[in-house]
């Protein structure tokens, strides 16, 4: 994919401190706003685990990562290019927020020491047939 691709963004969210445990939001709508969520669902991974590469064709990705730790690895691909790399850590620590990742952006991830959950907040319902996968020897990054 050569063409010009909007790029992840990481947004902070609130965490609340309780006592007894915390409150870690997800997504709160500003009035008048409509966030689309076609799909909630949670990934678990093992310590060190590694998954990728996907893109989609569709979907914007949102991923939070309320338990563990989770290395997130997006690529920026220009056409005649060394392709970029882009890291992002989330937890739910300093690091906790929303990944945002739009459309066409190739992406994989990796469990940290404990391994960790991730919840993505799919745009859109998922559908095998709108990402394509690759696997990690695709790119010349090592997790």
């Amino acid at each position: 994919m050569g063409g010009l691709v909007a790029g992840p963004v990481f947004t902070p969210t609130e965490r609340i401190e309780r006592p007894g445990g915390e409150i870690l939001k997800v997504m709160k709508a500003q009035p008048g706003e409509r966030i689309a969520v076609g799909e909630a669902y949670f990934s678990t991974l093992e310590p060190n685990a590694t998954r990728g590469w996907k893109r989609h064709a569709q979907m914007t990705v949102r991923a939070f990562v309320p338990t563990g730790q989770v290395k997130f690895v997006v690529v920026s691909e220009l056409a005649n290019e060394e392709p970029q790399f882009e890291e992002f850590i989330l937890g739910p620590n300093d690091s906790y927020g929303c990944l945002a990742i739009p459309p066409g952006n190739w992406f994989g991830f990796q469990g940290g020491a404990a391994g960790g959950v991730v919840l993505n907040m799919a745009s859109i319902p998922h559908d095998p047939k709108e990402s394509e996968n690759a696997p990690l020897e695709r790119f010349n990054y090592q997790f």
